[in-house]
Parts: structure tokens; C-alpha cells; sequence
């Protein structure tokens, strides 16, 4: 592949080189990239992330022609983002988690930079309905009880706290969940029935991290954090796909897809039946339409 000169102006000719009016970095991916590797032309295709901007970008930017760059790290993408606004790079945006940034007034603000609504984009994808539909569309049959609303509402009660302590603790520069693996250790996903929150393994971690519950509460009432849309992405994703696996084999003995698969669905059946009736929308509207690229 070319190999795209490290500075400004082999960052701000890529899109030339794809024949696109925007060239879009984002996250995700099994790798990170270091940005001397994404300016020398490595990153993934295809990701999670790149399915949902693609979404995002087709309701409100459909006229334009963007290539999307999966690099891995929000690092890297912050890095990018700061060469975007000194270069003064027209052709180039970046899009990323907002994670704790919002909590923290730690937002770059500029219109070629682009942020989640909540924690991640599994936060704004992922909720009831999203779930529910992929359950009927997979099993031919409709849902005509509350169970999985109340499962996930469930779940969101239980996290209050440790969502709470999450945001206290990357302040500080730590974390509540572990963020590569073994965010699960406080779900119970062997269970014959639907996965639930072990509340005692919430407990234990509050002490190794030695993290106070008022220390906790305190920092999460004060900034006013919601469960939902501040927990961390992952977990709440896989929860979720934990929901969809149980059900499918509590209420119809099937085996369901692989996790990678059941992210797609969900990314699809959002845009498909939430996002325009989602306040969401005008988050994304405001920040795709003005000062358009």
C-alpha cells in the first residue's frame, strides 16, 4: 500500500488518494496503531465502530464520500486530532468515545472532531427494544412480556454504583471494570435462567480498589451520571448479548450467534427502529450539520 508521509501534508492528500471528501479515523479494532503506523497507511476495516459513523454519517452526511479508518486506541485518535486542528486538515475527522470526557470537561471542542453521546457507541446502540427485536428476528416470534425490559432495567440498577465508582476512579486515572477482559467478573452468565449481577463480587472490588460507596455516590450525584449511558461499553454490550444467548436457549433451546455478529444486529436494528426517535438524534444532527467539513 502507499505509504503516506508522516506530517500534515500527507495527512491532509489522503483523501486524494481514497477519492473520497473525508477521510474518518475512528476506533476499534483487535490492534492499535501507534499514529507513525495509521500515517503510514495501517488500520482495520470494517469494525463496530465503522459500521455505526457509517450510519451516522449516512443520515446527515449521505452526499459525501468518506473513507472510514478504524486505528484501535482513543489514544492514537486524540493524537490525530490535535494534528486536524493544527493543521487546520479540512478533509479529515476524527470521531471517538466519549467516555468520562463530558464528567470531566476533557472535550475537544472543534467541528471535525466528533464524540459518542454516551460512554461508547455500544452505550447509545444497546437498550430493550434493540434486544427484544433482535430476539424476534432470530427466533421467527414475537416477545410479548416485559422480561427482557426488566432484565436490563435490573442490570441498570445494580451498576448505579459501580458506574459511579468507575467515573471517581478515572478521574483519578484508574477504573472500577478491567478494560481488556474480565469486565464480567460481577455477572453471573452460568445461570439457567438470565444472566444476574453478583452483587457480592461488586462488593469485593469496591475494597481493592478501595473505593468508599460514599466517596462513590457522592462523586456520581454530583455530575449527575446516568447508568445507561456512562457504563462501560463493553460490559454493557456483552450484557446485553447475554440476555439475547440466555433467552434463546431458556425460551427456545437455540443456540445463538457469535457476540461479533449479535454487535451488528444491534448497530442495524438501532438505526432501523430507535435512532430517529431518539433524542440521540439531534446530539448527532448537531454535530454532523454545522460547520460541515
Amino acid at each position: 500500500m502507499k505509504q503516506f508521509r508522516r506530517t500534515n501534508s500527507g495527512l491532509r492528500n489522503q483523501h486524494l488518494f481514497y477519492n473520497v471528501d473525508i477521510v474518518l479515523f475512528v476506533e476499534g479494532g483487535n490492534l492499535s496503531y501507534s499514529k507513525a503506523e495509521v500515517y503510514s497507511g495501517l488500520h482495520h476495516e470494517e469494525t463496530g465502530d465503522i459500521i455505526f459513523w457509517r450510519n451516522i454519517f449516512s443520515v446527515f452526511r449521505n452526499s459525501e464520500k468518506v473513507k472510514f479508518k478504524s486505528v484501535g486506541s482513543k489514544s492514537t485518535i486524540k493524537e490525530i486530532a490535535f494534528d486536524v486542528i493544527d493543521g487546520q486538515l479540512q478533509t479529515v475527522m476524527v470521531a471517538m468515545d466519549s467516555e468520562f470526557d463530558e464528567i470531566l470537561n476533557q472535550k475537544i471542542k472543534h467541528p471535525n472532531i466528533l464524540y459518542t453521546h454516551g460512554y461508547s457507541y455500544e452505550n447509545d446502540v444497546w437498550n430493550a427494544t434493540v434486544i427484544k427485536n433482535i430476539i424476534e428476528e432470530l427466533t421467527a416470534t414475537e416477545i410479548q412480556n416485559d422480561e427482557i425490559k426488566d432484565a436490563l432495567d435490573n442490570f441498570l440498577k445494580a451498576m448505579k454504583l459501580p458506574v459511579y465508582a468507575d467515573g471517581y476512579l478515572f478521574k483519578k486515572g484508574s477504573s472500577f471494570f478491567p478494560r481488556k477482559t474480565g469486565y464480567l467478573f460481577c455477572v453471573n452468565c452460568n445461570s439457567n435462567d438470565l444472566p444476574v449481577i453478583k452483587k457480592e463480587e461488586i462488593e469485593k472490588k469496591l475494597v481493592d480498589k478501595a473505593v468508599s460507596k460514599q466517596s462513590a455516590y457522592a462523586f456520581g450525584s454530583k455530575n449527575r451520571i446516568l447508568t445507561h449511558q456512562y457504563c462501560f461499553g463493553h460490559l454493557l454490550a456483552d450484557y446485553c448479548c447475554q440476555i439475547i444467548l440466555a433467552y434463546l436457549k431458556k425460551k427456545h433451546l437455540l443456540s445463538g450467534p457469535r457476540k461479533d455478529i449479535l454487535y451488528r444486529m444491534a448497530i442495524r436494528k438501532y438505526f432501523q427502529v430507535c435512532f430517529s426517535k431518539s433524542p440521540l438524534y439531534n446530539y448527532y444532527k448537531l454535530q454532523l450539520t454545522q460547520n460541515e467539513a
